[in-house]
């Protein structure tokens, strides 16, 4: 097995060891009687002193995940069959171990992901993956609305990725990943449904005209589609793009105006606007329990 040492990690080196063990045995990646390296050949190999490896050796052995053999070395000592109920979840580990090696996961990877889902750092900073310039800066106003930390494209952060949280659509979220260091948080958003933004709106008039207001045409097409999905006349629909010149002229008393939260700031009050927000209210509630305590203390009420 090999071990992977990060002399600039959050946890000590000591403790590196103890859980890289661990999970090698749970994954049978260092089945019963596997020897392990000396103490001296270990930490000459990576350069770390003898009495860190001493130490992660001795608390292996008082846990019993190890056995000493006289003159011989340590070795994993063998798991006791039992009816115990515990031994349900150390198969649930182990299966989830080898699910993640096919994947090119190792145990530390694994490791540190879930200790960031059940301790999570707390993230002062969020980074929107987003290639279409229109739809960022809606993401983004959206977010802002929620929290004081910083909102900014995922092309700011360079290479430094600590403490922050990378959001992105759904549909982006593979592409995005790839891109990523393997230790960044990526946040996949869920979207808002149309028929729930218009859930409290009465159903429109025979003669009013049910504009789709947008520069995104990514939104006025998921718009457009959900609209006549929840019974609405495409006759009656009309998308109007916000970066062509007059679009103003496109709207009138008789119109409702479905809009992105950027869109809703530059259409007259005369005009009944109905904000389509993108991002599910589930989003945002990952969102608050990552980001700072003082975001977390904030109202849970979203914005109508």
């Amino acid at each position: 097995m090999r071990f992977w040492i990060h002399r600039n990690g959050e946890l000590p080196i000591h403790e590196q060891l103890v859980n890289q063990i661990t999970l090698g045995i749970l994954s049978e990646d260092l089945p019963a009687g596997s020897k392990l390296p000396s103490v001296r050949g270990l930490a000459q190999r990576h350069r770390i002193h003898s009495n860190t490896v001493s130490a992660a050796y001795r608390e292996l052995v008082e846990r019993g995940w190890l056995e000493s053999r006289r003159g011989s070395g340590l070795y994993v000592r063998a798991m006791p069959t039992s009816s115990d109920p515990s031994g349900d979840l150390d198969r649930l580990v182990a299966a989830l171990l080898q699910a993640g090696s096919l994947l090119g996961y190792r145990p530390e990877d694994i490791l540190q992901r879930l200790e960031r889902r059940i301790r999570p750092s707390t993230c002062r900073r969020i980074l929107i993956a987003e290639p279409d310039t229109a739809m960022y800066e809606i993401l983004r106003s959206e977010i802002g609305e929620h929290f004081a930390i910083p909102v900014e494209h995922v092309e700011s952060a360079g290479a430094q990725f600590e403490l922050a949280v990378v959001v992105a659509l759904r549909s982006l979220v593979s592409e995005v990943r790839k891109r990523l260091p393997k230790d960044a948080l990526c946040l996949p958003l869920r979207l808002r449904s149309v028929q729930g933004a218009l859930k409290e709106e009465t159903h429109p008039g025979i003669d009013t005209v049910v504009s789709i207001v947008s520069r995104s045409a990514e939104i006025r097409h998921w718009a457009h589609a959900m609209l006549i999905a929840v019974g609405l006349d495409p006759e009656c629909l009309c998308d109007v793009d916000t970066s062509c010149e007059g679009w103003l002229e496109r709207l009138s008393a008789r119109t409702l105006a479905v809009c992105d939260v950027v869109s809703a700031s530059h259409i007259p009050n005369w005009c009944r606007t109905k904000i389509f927000r993108v991002i599910a209210d589930s989003s945002i509630q990952e969102l608050r329990y990552l980001c700072s305590d003082s975001d977390r203390g904030n109202s849970a009420k979203l914005p109508d």
